[in-house]
């Protein structure tokens, strides 16, 4: 039995397939349907439970993390008192630091993608056989997700300051390397992060489905219809504000900052092959191609689709008029193709302005008044929500689709909220007080 256990682990080792990455399909697939007309088992809660021990072993995770323990060792923090961290909650010394680093894993691992699949051809089941390919599309897709790289580095910044200042508690290296405690909690951090983020996941982008931020934000990844990596990142700066807030447990938790940065590996990476729009290679995500197909199902990552199930928004497979073979559509109408529209740019100064104030009271690394502190913070959090619904109702008429489900919408927008706006708010109040309050 233990060598049967063992042989399954090497068998699924990092979700490959007899040792191979590309040409495979997940068990389900049947071969002789076109590429995602096959039906995915309806996810069950046991079944996400009953992996979780494995989460880093037999899936994708097993890259990430690599990624990211390489990263930490080989590139620390310095949360030392003359530090750039410690200068400022935004410093362009922390940013011309990190800043190339990320850019440069970030667009190695999505070339990789793209250029294995779209120049290479080393998977051969295209969602869509007849796709042209477009540069311009892809250029879109690049912008937006430079942006995304960017502001992941001033989500980075906001909490090496904390941490560098005594703002904010954390677990040193030593605490986590000098005893079987601390070593126990960097391990915990390093498995229960994938976990986290399938829930964070799961109700942030339920939120961002709702009217006004659909229109206003998420709309924009939505521009993709037939998905490619560079794709994965390509979101509104507002989507990334709050794609990012998945960082919270650094809140809630003392943990070690290496919780923090595999927490933002996985968010810049994982992204990549679940846009890749083909079925046949490890890290394949037909689950999310339909979200992408149909807009209004399989808000969950693959590994948390239980939550859609509960929520009765699962889509197991193609809807029959796309089952011999799901059609071209337009996408990425490129907002860098034509100026953009008044609504557009509106929203973007209105939201943005809702957290410049916060980072004009931040430059200067010091402490404000309490009470100014908190309007500041929570401007920054839920502000941009609040600019959605006022450039809406101004800029378009009619609302949405008249909601029979109240209390499940109050769950998801309560839950949302609390994962999304509530970190970002706590995160930019932190920074405003003074050091050493941790």
């Amino acid at each position: 039995m233990a060598a049967s256990f063992v042989a399954s682990l090497i068998e699924g080792f990092a979700g490959a397939q007899r040792g191979r990455f590309f040409k495979i399909v997940p068990p389900f697939v049947d071969k002789k349907l076109v590429p995602g007309a096959s039906e995915i088992p309806e996810p069950t809660f046991i079944d996400w439970l009953k992996a979780g021990p494995f989460v880093l072993v037999n899936t994708p995770n097993t890259v990430w993390a690599v990624i990211a323990l390489a990263m930490y060792f080989a590139v620390p923090y310095d949360l030392s008192s003359h530090s750039a961290a410690a200068a400022a909650p935004l410093s362009v010394a922390f940013f011309a630091e990190r800043f190339p680093l990320w850019l440069a894993s970030w667009f190695g691992y999505t070339a990789y993608w793209h250029v294995t699949l779209y120049g290479l051809g080393w998977a051969e089941r295209p969602f869509i056989a007849s796709r042209a390919y477009k540069i311009d599309k892809v250029a879109h897709n690049l912008f937006w997700s430079v942006s995304g790289v960017a502001i992941w580095v001033a989500f980075e910044n906001v909490f090496a300051f904390l941490w560098a200042s005594g703002r904010l508690a954390y677990m040193s290296d030593g605490e986590a390397f000098g005893s079987r405690l601390g070593t126990a909690k960097f391990v915990a951090a390093l498995a229960l992060t994938p976990i986290w983020r399938d829930f964070h996941f799961y109700f942030a982008h339920r939120l961002l489905h709702f009217n006004a931020l659909y229109a206003q934000v998420h709309s924009l990844h939505h521009r993709n219809t037939d998905i490619e990596p560079f794709a994965g990142l390509c979101m509104h700066p507002i989507e990334h504000l709050y794609y990012y807030a998945c960082v919270l447990p650094s809140l809630v938790f003392v943990t070690t900052p290496f919780a923090l940065l595999w927490n933002g590996v996985h968010l810049i990476l994982a992204p990549a092959a679940s846009h890749s729009g083909f079925e046949d290679h490890f890290q394949a995500d037909a689950f999310h191609y339909y979200h992408h197909r149909y807009f209004s199902c399989n808000f969950a990552g693959v590994n948390a689709g239980f939550l859609d199930v509960w929520f009765g928004s699962f889509v197991r497979t193609l809807h029959p008029s796309d089952q011999k073979g799901v059609k071209p559509r337009a996408d990425a109408k490129s907002t860098l193709r034509a100026p953009p529209s008044v609504e557009f740019v509106s929203y973007l100064l209105l939201s943005g302005g809702c957290l410049a104030a916060w980072a004009v009271a931040a430059a200067g690394a010091q402490a404000v008044g309490p009470t100014l502190a908190l309007h500041l913070a929570l401007a920054a959090g839920f502000g941009p929500v609040v600019a959605a619904s006022l450039v809406t109702a101004v800029t378009r008429s009619g609302g949405g689709a008249p909601n029979n489900r109240p209390l499940k919408m109050a769950v998801l927008l309560g839950v949302g909220t609390l994962f999304c706006s509530v970190p970002i708010s706590w995160a930019c109040f932190l920074a405003l007080q003074p050091p050493g309050t941790a």
